[in-house]
């Protein structure tokens, strides 16, 4: 993985700039140095010691996405997280999402759950903890904590029921298996307001009404109408090799106000995914969109170290195309993973 180095900003203690320090990748050294060009650090969020903040006392909130203050009506009764809890957010939490965003994002990220479906499951804390078990629509693909196991030694048990499914490939030679199931139901545009969302929750408060247009789709019910739209758009890596140790956003700022790119991309850093999106309709990005000019959106590299992909295996990118508003059933899924060793426990025939 990159390191993040932090330093204070001389005669601001408040302030810390954040960097990346590590060796790119040389497959992605390119687009590495392009992106790091064009864009840099502005705010980052993660679960750990560093990024516990306190919260506004409730009489004092105003929610962010819908304006709503604190009164009679609203009461910030919810505890709402900044990032999910699904995506291991345990720490970070958020004063100033009311209780009626607080609800209408939880529908959002049920899409999101389903959509990373199997996955979730795939983890060390999970084997620890056994929280989520996972079962296929069919019931025939099973993720659970092993209840017969050791506590000093976690281990998820995983269930093929109906040879027919053919849910896995071992791969010994190369130390690889691939599990195959189905995603539970979800709405693609849901995945990607849940994903929205992470990325509105960082952003500083300074640029919070330069995107109302972005907050308002987030909070709109009314299908989406652009299902070509680049900006709705995402670049996604998945890298083997040990997760990520804890939820990260990270929200990139371009350098250089005249360049035909768009202000803010977010990377979204959890379990084994990076995800890149733009922060969409900025209203000081509006001279760009004249039908003359050429908006691009730089692909952001993995942020992953190359010793790391040396002794893990390189990450894979795709393009995910979350502009479909409408309900996606019995979608495969398939997931990789390597291994140091394994042990044929099947009885000699």
């Amino acid at each position: 993985m990159f390191l993040l180095k932090f330093t204070e900003i001389p005669g601001d203690l408040n302030k810390i700039n954040r960097e990346f320090i590590g060796n790119p990748i040389d497959e992605f050294t390119d687009i590495y140095e392009r992106f790091t060009n064009l864009y840099a650090i502005k705010s980052l969020i993660s679960d750990d010691e560093l990024h516990k903040r306190p919260l506004k006392n409730r009489k004092n909130r105003v929610c962010r996405f819908c304006g709503v203050p604190f009164s009679a009506e609203e009461r910030f009764k919810s505890k709402a997280h900044l990032l999910p809890e699904l995506i291991g957010n345990k720490n970070l939490f958020s004063d100033f999402e009311c209780d009626k965003c607080n609800s209408l994002f939880g529908k959002y990220e049920t899409d999101l759950a389903n959509f990373l479906g199997a996955s979730r499951a795939f983890s060390i804390a999970n084997a620890r903890s056994g929280g989520l078990k996972f079962k296929s629509p069919d019931k025939t693909f099973i993720v659970q904590k092993d209840p017969e196991g050791p506590r000093s030694v976690p281990k998820l048990r995983i269930e093929s029921h109906e040879e027919i499914n053919d849910h896995f490939t071992l791969d010994a030679e190369n130390k690889k298996v691939t599990f195959r199931t189905t995603r539970p139901s979800y709405n693609p545009h849901h995945v990607f307001k849940a994903l929205l969302k992470m990325g509105l929750s960082v952003l500083p408060d300074q640029y919070v009404s330069d995107y109302e247009i972005a907050f308002a789709i987030l909070r709109s019910v009314k299908k989406n109408e652009e299902p070509d739209n680049p900006l709705y758009k995402l670049n996604v890596y998945v890298h083997p090799g040990p997760a990520f140790p804890s939820p990260m956003v990270i929200l990139f700022e371009k350098k250089q106000k005249t360049d035909e790119i768009p202000t803010h991309i977010i990377c979204i850093m959890f379990h084994s995914y990076t995800y890149q999106l733009v922060l969409p309709l900025n209203k000081k990005d509006k001279w760009m969109f004249d039908g003359e000019k050429i908006v691009t959106v730089p692909n952001m590299p993995p942020f992953i170290d190359k010793h790391f992909a040396a002794r893990f295996g390189m990450p894979k990118g795709h393009c995910l195309n979350l502009n479909l508003d409408e309900l996606k059933r019995n979608e495969k899924h398939e997931m990789t993973f390597t291994f140091e060793d394994y042990t044929d426990t099947r009885l000699n025939e």
